[in-house]
């Protein structure tokens, strides 16, 4: 009985080590917010890089250092610059609802309310979403 136990519990081990694995390849990329494009025709968000490196996307008060997950959670680090131009810590972990090539689901609260923030990667946000406001027309 103990064999099998430890048998489950290995097999288990790498079953979770290459989900993992996948997600970081998954997660790769830039990823917008659609409700703030379709409401004002910006992109903004994330980009996160091969290596742990990650930036944001045209928000300027945000600069991020680096990415991981971590046992099914993201967590992204950097720094904060507030309008008085003080600088602060930056650090969120949000455990990752679903990933697919096209959505990002990030849990904050799980519980009621269930608060959760969704971003479209950049190369499928303009098929999919069409913003309210026209772009300038020059």
């Amino acid at each position: 009985m103990k064999k099998l136990l430890m048998t489950v519990m290995t097999l288990s081990c790498f079953a979770f080590s290459s989900y993992g694995q996948k997600v970081e390849k998954q997660i790769i990329g830039k990823w917008c917010n659609p409700y703030t494009y379709e409401s004002t025709g910006e992109l903004k968000g994330f980009e996160f890089k091969k290596g742990g490196k990650c930036s944001a996307i045209n928000v300027p008060s945000l600069d991020l250092r680096t990415w991981k997950i971590d046992n099914g959670y993201l967590i992204i680090e950097g720094f904060s610059k507030e309008d008085n131009g003080k600088v602060e810590v930056y650090k969120t972990r949000e455990r990752i609802g679903y990933i697919t090539s096209d959505s990002l689901e990030l849990v904050v609260q799980e519980a009621q309310p269930r608060l959760a923030f969704l971003y479209l990667n950049m190369k499928s946000i303009k098929k999919l979403v069409t913003p309210e406001v026209a772009p300038d027309k020059k």
